[in-house]
């Protein structure tokens, strides 16, 4: 069975993104892969090895608390990954691994794959042949 792939970057947005996620994988009854990528840096003092786990571990709680916050959330099945890497080239290889049938993200991080390719963002979704949901950043109205 496919997925929804759900990209996080733990922005203000990651709230309404992870939501709206849970909301398509229970209509499409399936189950909900969410995913946030980072570049292994190296850092002063620090190995790559310390780096990885501090930033795998910071993830995970940033992900337990964005989960406890989140109100009335649908009961679907789910997986939270953490990899290295480009966010366009995890994108695309749960694509070719065929595991993934639309992707949801927020307007910030899409904007992040323009930037990140060289290609404009329009041909990059069109270049995945899959439903790509972007869910626009929240502003307050003054």
């Amino acid at each position: 069975m496919k997925a929804i792939l759900c990209a996080l970057d733990f922005s203000e947005a990651s709230e309404n993104v992870i939501q709206e996620a849970f909301k398509l994988a229970a209509k499409n009854k399936t189950n909900l892969i969410v995913l946030f990528t980072y570049r292994l840096l190296q850092r002063k003092g620090e190995s790559l090895a310390e780096y990885r786990k501090g930033v795998e571990a910071k993830a995970k709680t940033d992900f337990e608390t964005l989960l406890a916050n989140i109100k009335n959330r649908i009961e679907v099945p789910f997986e939270f990954i953490t990899e290295i890497g480009f966010l366009s080239d995890r994108i695309e290889f749960y694509i070719r691994r065929n595991k993934v049938e639309a992707v949801i993200l927020c307007e910030k991080l899409a904007e992040s794959i323009n930037e990140q390719q060289e290609q404009s963002l329009e041909s990059f979704i069109t270049s995945l042949k899959i439903p790509v949901v972007i869910i626009p950043e929240v502003h307050e109205v003054e």
